[in-house]
């Protein structure tokens, strides 16, 4: 019922979602028409754009064919390109996701190493040196970050390629660059957690039945530790997916963000409302994903069954 309830919620928003995007990117200055006609057309040619893309029609009408262009994928057609928005959006939305996921895994491995090592190690150079790391890590802007590690691990060392996305190595520095800032969030939600359940009375119970001290922090510490930073696992994936307009700018990635960029430079319209749109709806889907983990790993959270 949770679930159900929590879809039910999210339609209302989506809606919502879709009036503001499709409002506001109306709104972007330049005309479609212009820009694929090009400097010589005339303006015969050009109302003939208009005219073909549907543009000379009522707001309201355009709406609801974008609306339907959810259900008929063959009525969301790039202006640019000619070809289905599904189409153009599927064959991007798996590099996106490699380096979002990639990023989201390698960060909440690090920061939960590193934060287990600053609970145990407390006032220790290790603890030092990694607090350093961590507020390095949240303070530092995602594109310098990615020009520093292109022009460190690329240009100068050579070990990885510096832009694109066809082999394996590609994916190494986008998802290392974008693994910084959920690393370094993990690492310090996971400290404060631990240091404050270290002195619990079932952390005591399980010493005191042979448990090593290992297994006490790793099984029974620090599953509680994770509750907060799945709590925040959630945000930081999305904003990932919303960061990815700049790593795959930078890193010349062909996914959802450079595709997002383009369509904003040729005021491809369908291109710009779809892909805003599918963000909204991962960030509803892993916000979901998000309190169902939660409720996993703490049975506090979930609600009393019905009688």
């Amino acid at each position: 019922m949770f679930v159900v309830r929590r879809l039910a919620a999210a339609v209302p928003a989506l809606l919502v979602v879709s009036v503001l995007v499709f409002w506001f990117v109306d709104m972007i200055p330049g005309d479609p028409a212009v820009i694929l006609a090009g400097p010589t057309a005339t303006d015969q040619e050009i109302a003939a754009i208009r005219d073909f893309l549907g543009l000379n029609e009522p707001l309201g009408t355009r709406y609801i064919l974008f609306l339907r262009g959810l259900f008929e994928p063959e009525l969301a057609t790039s202006f640019r390109t000619g070809r289905p928005v599904a189409l153009e959006i599927a064959e991007r939305l798996p590099t996106t996701l490699a380096i979002a996921v990639g990023g989201l895994l390698v960060g909440l491995v690090v920061g939960a190493l590193s934060g287990v090592a600053c609970a145990l190690r407390q006032g220790t150079l290790t603890d030092t040196a990694i607090t350093v790391l961590t507020l390095a890590g949240i303070s530092m802007p995602i594109y310098w970050l990615g020009l520093l590690c292109i022009w460190l691990f690329a240009v100068n060392l050579g070990w990885l390629p510096a832009a694109g996305a066809s082999t394996p190595a590609h994916f190494v520095l986008p998802i290392l660059v974008v693994a910084t800032r959920p690393a370094a969030t993990f690492s310090r939600l996971v400290t404060a957690n631990l240091l404050e359940v270290m002195g619990k009375d079932y952390l005591d119970t399980a010493r005191s039945k042979g448990v090593s001290e290992l297994r006490v922090i790793l099984v029974h510490a620090l599953r509680n530790s994770l509750i907060a930073a799945v709590s925040v696992a959630g945000v930081q994936f999305g904003a990932m997916l919303g960061g990815s307009v700049i790593t795959e700018t930078v890193f010349g990635v062909p996914g959802l963000g450079r595709l997002l960029v383009q369509a904003v430079g040729s005021s491809d319209y369908p291109i710009i409302q779809y892909c805003i749109l599918m963000f909204a709806v991962f960030f509803i889907v892993i916000n979901l994903a998000t309190d169902l983990l939660t409720q996993w790993l703490d049975p506090r959270t979930r609600q009393p069954a019905t009688r």
